[in-house]
């Protein structure tokens, strides 16, 4: 098996972009790094296929959308897309018996190819399938030999293409005869070759995606049969009483029309209710909009909101995953303020978007103070954290990307947010856009308050922490056991990072660009440890040692509450966002090695600095009593103020 992976290093074309001109952006690092932006490939009759087979791929049909797109230089081109579970799952047990793509002259006799990619991004060549056959203008339908056909099952990646060839015809009238639909951000358009960092598939944007298809044998698949494809019904949190803005999309999946269908949904165990649909051609889709009101007397904690499908055309529907969707949510009425917000970016230091995004988080206006931020490194990375890995797997769809909250915004395809598409207009661009987000989720329903009070003993490098706060008479219904997740950063750390060079306009490594925020140990589990719950308040008692490598200058406590749970698969992430946040900069108690407090009778005067336990600098005297920071003459100690 041959890897289907080269070194991340993004290229950045030369040469003016011209709009049927190839333009390879992006190398592959690994075929799961990039999400196609197409969620489901429809199945589509057109010329030359019989009753029981269909064109699956990105293009619509028949439909073209550029037609003699070149690369500029002639040769022979393996051209693919990569269709994953997205479009592979609804035909799982089908045949795929050929492949349709489509070009805009004739290139005489090449090769179509199908190959399976495993999980690991390697081609499997021993199970590959290819057909040589000549190809004319237009689309052209490539059946296999005889019996030979591939058996999809529903969650596997494929990359299929053709060998495109380029003439020295092409290159001197200055069009091509490659042809694309749509739009593209992922792995829906691809190259083989050498384009400047090693042989192997590279990305190619701003031409939509191949005009490539499976050609499957559907005549396993049911005839009447509809599919959820979209269900949202808003934020996680809801007040009794509120109204449920449901947004769903129905598709007929089956191999007929259909003349009327029942969809239908349901809240807990009361009384569905009943949808009715029209006329719905064979691949066609209906959207539905219901309002569902909560009741006022609905009970604070977790409820379950179901949508489903019941019949099409009398036959009884509901035989598969994709016939119902369910949504948990929360209902609530008391909240408590967030005290600050937390952003977990998946960085990676092969990559110089990182550095871009990096800056971008540096400028975004109005949010510095109230972020919690931890930078988790990709697995690759010499600064990547192994107890961190699993975040990658749950949230870091591409590197960089990062999280608000770990919460789910509706409408969105991902947990994490991507900037790689704007960030190339510049940090000042998407900096404002950061600061949205973040302010966003400072003012949403908070449920914990998070008090940190750490202490160090300089001799043994121990750190002790307490952790204490408020949760809201509803949390123990609305979460059942609550975690805590502490985590130690570190500023100013001085390792390579991949940036663009500003004069070339090409990426360099930077030997010592100095990083912020890096996640240098977990104090706790990584996915939290349970804490004690007394009426309305958490305490937690944890320590740890520090590592002399660190700068103690440098270094923050992070923590988060979130629900307890052992494991963070897919199956619960959503439930899985942080609902209290804060941190501590460890600085103002590491350098003195504070473990006492006493009462405040130090003199105020020149030099002299109150903090609070959270290490905010005070203006002056603090007017509330509590327990404060003290420094004067470079000297820091705990004092209670009456």
């Amino acid at each position: 098996m041959r890897k289907i992976l080269i070194s991340l290093v993004t290229l950045l074309c030369a040469t003016a972009l011209h709009a049927q001109q190839i333009v390879v952006s992006v190398p592959l690092s690994s075929l799961r790094a990039q999400a196609p932006s197409q969620q489901t490939a429809a199945p589509y009759r057109v010329e030359g296929l019989s009753s029981t087979q269909r064109a699956v791929g990105y293009a619509q049909g028949d439909s073209i959308t550029i037609n003699g797109a070149r690369v500029g230089t002639a040769g022979t081109y393996p051209m693919g897309a990569i269709l994953d579970a997205s479009v592979l799952e609804r035909f799982a047990g089908c045949k795929v018996v050929g492949i349709r793509y489509a070009v805009a002259q004739d290139m005489g006799r090449t090769r179509a190819f199908l190959y399976p990619v495993t999980d690991e991004g390697y081609i499997d060549e021993s199970s590959a399938i290819t057909k040589n056959q000549k190809a004319y203008a237009g689309w052209n339908n490539v059946f296999f030999n005889g019996d030979t056909s591939y058996d999809i099952q529903g969650n596997e990646q494929l990359l299929v293409g053709f060998d495109y060839v380029e003439t020295d015809e092409m290159v001197e009238a200055g069009t091509g005869a490659l042809s694309t639909y749509g739009e593209a951000y992922g792995t829906e358009l691809m190259i083989y070759g050498n384009f400047g960092s090693g042989e192997g598939w590279y990305q190619v944007n701003n031409l939509g995606c191949l005009c490539v298809q499976l050609i499957v044998d559907v005549s396993s698949l049911p005839e009447k049969d509809l599919d959820i494809i979209y269900f949202d019904s808003g934020f996680r949190y809801k007040k009794p009483g509120e109204k449920i803005e449901v947004y769903a999309m129905v598709q007929n999946v089956g191999r007929s029309d259909i003349a009327s269908y029942e969809l239908a949904y349901q809240l807990d165990d009361q009384p569905e209710t009943v949808l009715t649909g029209g006329e719905l051609k064979e691949n066609a889709d209906e959207t539905f909009q219901p309002v569902v009101q909560l009741p006022t007397d609905i009970v604070a904690g977790k409820h379950t909101l179901s949508f489903y499908t019941k019949n099409a055309d009398g036959q009884t529907l509901g035989g598969t995953k994709n016939d119902i969707e369910t949504v948990d949510f929360y209902v609530y009425t008391q909240t408590l303020d967030r005290q600050k917000v937390y952003v977990e970016q998946y960085t990676n230091q092969n990559s110089y978007l990182s550095a871009l995004v990096n800056e971008a988080f540096a400028l975004a206006p109005n949010v510095s103070d109230i972020m919690c931020m931890v930078n988790v490194y990709a697995p690759d990375n010499l600064l990547a954290l192994p107890e961190s890995e699993y975040l990658g797997d749950l949230y870091a769809y591409t590197w960089p990307s990062f999280t608000s909250n770990r919460a789910y915004f509706p409408g969105e395809k991902h947990i994490a947010y991507d900037f790689n598409d704007y960030i190339q207009y510049g940090a000042n661009f998407v900096a404002p856009i950061i600061s949205d987000i973040v302010l966003e989720d400072k003012y949403r329903e908070g449920f914990a308050t998070v008090e940190l009070t750490p202490t160090y003993d300089a001799d043994s490098k121990q750190l002790t922490i307490d952790v204490s706060g408020d949760l809201t008479d509803e949390a123990g219904a609305i979460f059942g056991d609550v975690a805590v997740t502490l985590m130690i950063t570190e500023d100013n750390v001085k390792a390579a990072q991949q940036v663009l060079n500003p004069v070339t306009n090409r990426p360099k490594v930077e030997a010592q660009y100095v990083h912020n925020h890096v996640l240098r140990q977990y104090v706790t589990a990584p996915t939290g440890d349970k804490v004690t719950i007394s009426g309305n308040r958490y305490t937690g008692h944890f320590t740890t040692t520090l590592s002399d490598a660190w700068k103690a200058e440098d270094l923050k406590l992070v923590a988060i509450i979130t629900r307890f749970a052992p494991t963070v698969t897919d199956d619960n992430v959503m439930e899985m966002d942080v609902v209290g946040a804060n941190d501590f900069e460890l600085s103002t108690i590491i350098s003195t090695g504070i473990s006492s407090i006493t009462p405040d009778s130090s003199p105020e005067g020149e030099g002299s600095e109150y903090f609070t336990l959270n290490g905010v600098r005070l203006n002056a005297k603090p007017s509330h009593s509590g327990i404060y920071l003290f420094r004067q003459n470079g000297k820091t100690k705990k004092v209670l103020v009456n």
